[in-house]
């Protein structure tokens, strides 16, 4: 995967799997800075892992992260 947001947060993390190299945006990395997301709903983190991984600070910025877990 190509990383395309600036990953502002640090949120970016790597996991090894079958001998390859796969990488997600943590939800927990990003609660330490955002606040407690576990009330949200399952679709919702869907949407907060998206913006993580899109956020550039123009069209996502780290403003609409907390909107979001707000």
């Amino acid at each position: 995967m190509t990383a395309v947001g600036q990953d502002t947060l640090g949120t970016r993390s790597t996991l090894e799997v079958g001998g390859k190299t796969v990488h997600y945006y943590s939800l927990a990395k990003a609660q330490e800075q955002l606040g407690d997301a576990s009330r949200l709903p399952f679709s919702m983190k869907v949407l907060l892992e998206n913006l993580l991984r899109f956020e550039d600070g123009k069209t996502v910025t780290v403003e609409d992260l907390k909107a979001l877990i707000e």
